[in-house]
């Protein structure tokens, strides 16, 4: 049936009324600590012309904040069923993924700095739809920022947990403009937008503390999830290979014969109680829609600052609270010493009127403005007279109360005493290394350490809430986006077939429906400054290592697959290959199995077939070769041949060519004999040399 809009109504003003002052006092806070330090009625009324802000606690705030981000908390799921750990890594991986997004950075940051400035925040998980490019819709996590959690979230006051997983219910205001809501009626409803009205409560039930619609013409909408025990039919059920299987009645009953006629056997039935979460979303006069929230949890996270029960009555802070009397303090001293300085009289020379007749223009000017070299000054009055030289007297200067200026020291100390995140300032350079970040993470103030194990309940509760929906969200087949501890993400297929070499059956991997967690959360720094300490102790250890030691090789590949950097990837990626290849990292991808697979077989050998095939194919290849070389050989044979005919040829020509050169030689000898001869004969030896 559901709750009626006057059941709502109800239990949203009892836990509206139940811890009202606190919620008044923390608004109050939030005002202070973000809005402005002067708009309450204690410092209201002051007679300050000048009222400035010294803050010193926004900066406390700052600091507490930076600690938490510096030191994230880690969420990491453990199955019950000791079977499935891989089934958890991968909800430890979109874990992360969903983690990474704006919004949930947006909705972290919103209720840390709530936390921190009013003593609680709050976000909201939701499941939505998302769109592939191929069409495909799927349902996803997602999250939302809850602003201004303590005047716009309500909890079941009988709920006393930190994490509040024992409230019953829990009541969401959303404030929209009258077109708005309009709107939202018309999306919702499907009533024409002209047609909507909307009613004007000024409470939602006699007596009622709250009001529907403010002055200000914004309207409330109310978001409100009921938890409630409902019990279920749990089927026993046996599959045709024997595999037991439990599946619940909306499971088995619309497929039950199809079910018979595979060979399924129901071997018997059990009642279990669980949760469901419904979502009613309501106006002043009608309750808008209705649905069921998947999980077994309301899918809102508190974040609490400093949590107590008082008078059975709950009571939050943060760290404003006891830093607004001294920081008020600080900011009256502050200001008052600026009315001071501004409005008290300066010190100035007094004169007789007579010292400075006809050159009083010489003394309408002061500091700055006065540009003259020097000022005249009369020796003697009209009669004659000698006049004073110099001025007459001096008036005062403002004095500042030795009180007020102990006072400004004093307020500065306690703020910070209630405020200060007690930051070592040995080791607050910012060149300093990792070992000494590390001391600073172990010497933080306890004051930080509370706000950070509060941080920490809500992020597990968080991880509650996203297993409990993603269990039954995540049930079709689909490609998911994983993300490790690094940063690095790859695509994963959820329920994916695959066939079971043992069985012979079909078996779903990645497959979260059904299955139940432990939710563990655990306060650390960041991955990046973890990292540097790694690579910081292999150094050491490095240092204390022979090169040749396997160890000493070892460190040097996981030292380069740490080393960040511009092109450093195909680095890290050889690095990878190796420590796989040798044995020091198991792999993780399909590609790093398939790259096992392939260095076995190729240290194994090929199979006695492929022997067989490749001592054939050798023995044909040099029947070719054996054919090819005498081919060749028969070539060359005849090349040679020919080779021989061509130089005995040239050897006849060479012979021939000598024995002509001979014969030349022979008859130029004998011509050169009969020229002497006839020289003798015919000229004396004078006339000879002359013509020689």
């Amino acid at each position: 049936m559901g709750l009626s809009l006057e059941d709502i109504k109800k239990r949203h003003d009892r836990a509206f009324s139940h811890n009202q002052e606190t919620r008044e006092k923390a608004a109050d806070d939030l005002v202070f600590a973000w809005v402005s330090q002067w708009s309450d009625e204690l410092l209201g009324n002051s007679q300050l012309q000048y009222r400035g802000e010294f803050d010193v606690l926004r900066k406390a705030i700052r600091q507490v904040s930076a600690q938490i981000r510096a030191n994230p908390v880690q969420v990491d799921f453990r199955p019950k069923d000791a079977n499935r750990d891989d089934d958890a890594e991968l909800l430890d991986g979109i874990y992360r993924t969903e983690d990474a997004r704006n919004t949930s950075i947006e909705a972290y940051n919103n209720a840390m700095q709530e936390q921190l400035s009013c003593g609680v925040g709050a976000w909201l998980l939701y499941n939505d739809y998302e769109s592939t490019a191929a069409g495909d819709t799927h349902q996803v996590i997602r999250r939302r920022p809850l602003y201004e959690a303590n005047n716009k979230v309500f909890w079941d006051p009988s709920a006393r947990l930190l994490d509040k997983s024992d409230a019953g219910y829990c009541s969401l205001l959303h404030s929209y403009t009258e077109e708005a809501l309009k709107d939202l009626v018309q999306e919702l409803t499907g009533e024409p937008r002209d047609e909507v009205t909307l009613s004007h409560f000024a409470t939602p039930e006699q007596g009622s503390a709250f009001s529907w619609v403010t002055r200000n013409a914004h309207y409330y909408v109310c978001e409100f999830f009921h938890r409630e025990i409902t019990r279920e039919s749990r089927y026993r059920v046996r599959a045709p290979n024997g595999d037991e299987l439990i599946l619940s009645a909306g499971e088995v009953d619309p497929v039950r014969e199809e079910m018979a006629a595979e060979g399924y056997v129901t071997s018997g039935t059990r009642e279990i109680d669980r949760y469901r979460i419904t979502r009613y979303l309501v106006t002043g006069d009608r309750i808008l829609s209705q649905d069921t929230v998947p999980g077994e949890h309301i899918p809102v996270v508190p974040a609490y600052g400093e949590r107590a029960f008082v008078e059975d009555e709950e009571h939050y802070e943060g760290l404003t609270r006891k830093a607004k009397d001294p920081q008020r303090l600080r900011n009256f001293n502050m200001s008052y010493l600026a009315d001071i300085t501004s409005r008290s009289p300066r010190e100035k020379p007094v004169f007789f009127p007579e010292q400075i007749l006809g050159f009083e223009f010489m003394y309408e000017e002061s500091g700055a403005d006065n540009n003259y070299p020097y000022v005249l000054q009369n020796r003697k009055t009209e009669a004659g007279e000698d006049l004073p030289l110099g001025a007459a007297a001096t008036l005062p200067s403002p004095v500042i109360p030795q009180a007020l200026g102990a006072s400004l020291e004093l307020t500065r100390e306690a703020v910070e005493d209630v405020a200060n995140a007690g930051l070592p300032q040995d080791i607050a350079d910012p060149d300093v290394s990792g070992k000494a970040v590390y001391a600073l993470q172990n010497r933080l103030d306890q004051q930080a350490v509370l706000f950070m194990d509060n941080f920490k309940h809500a992020k597990r509760r968080d991880g509650e809430i996203f297993a409990s929906m993603a269990a039954e969200i995540y049930d079709a087949p689909r490609m998911v986006t994983v993300t490790k501890p690094d940063g690095t993400s790859s695509r994963q297929p959820m329920m994916a077939q695959v066939l079971d070499r043992d069985t012979g059956n079909l078996v779903s991997l990645n497959d979260l429906s059904g299955l139940e967690f432990e939710v563990l959360a655990t306060i650390g720094p960041s991955f990046t400054l973890q990292k540097d300490q790694t690579l910081e102790r292999i150094e050491r250890i490095m240092d204390k290592l022979q090169p040749g030691d396997p160890v000493h090789h070892l460190l040097q590949l996981q030292y380069l697959s740490l080393v960040d950097g511009i092109d450093m990837a195909p680095v890290r990626k050889f690095v990878n290959r190796q420590m796989i290849l040798q044995g020091y990292k198991e792999p993780e991808t399909a590609e790093e199995h398939a790259l096992i697979e392939q260095a076995a077989a190729e240290q194994q050998g090929p199979d006695p077939q492929t022997l067989l095939a490749l001592s054939e194919a050798s023995a044909r290849e040099n029947e070719g070769r054996a054919a090819i070389m005498n081919e060749l050989n028969d070539a060359r044979k005849l090349d040679i041949d020919q080779q021989r005919a061509d130089n005995d040829s040239a050897k006849v020509e060479i012979d021939a060519a000598k024995a002509g050169v001979a014969i030349e030689r022979d008859h130029a000898d004998t011509f050169n004999k009969q020229v002497d001869t006839l020289m003798k004969l015919r000229y004396p030896p004078r006339l000879r040399q002359s013509v020689n």
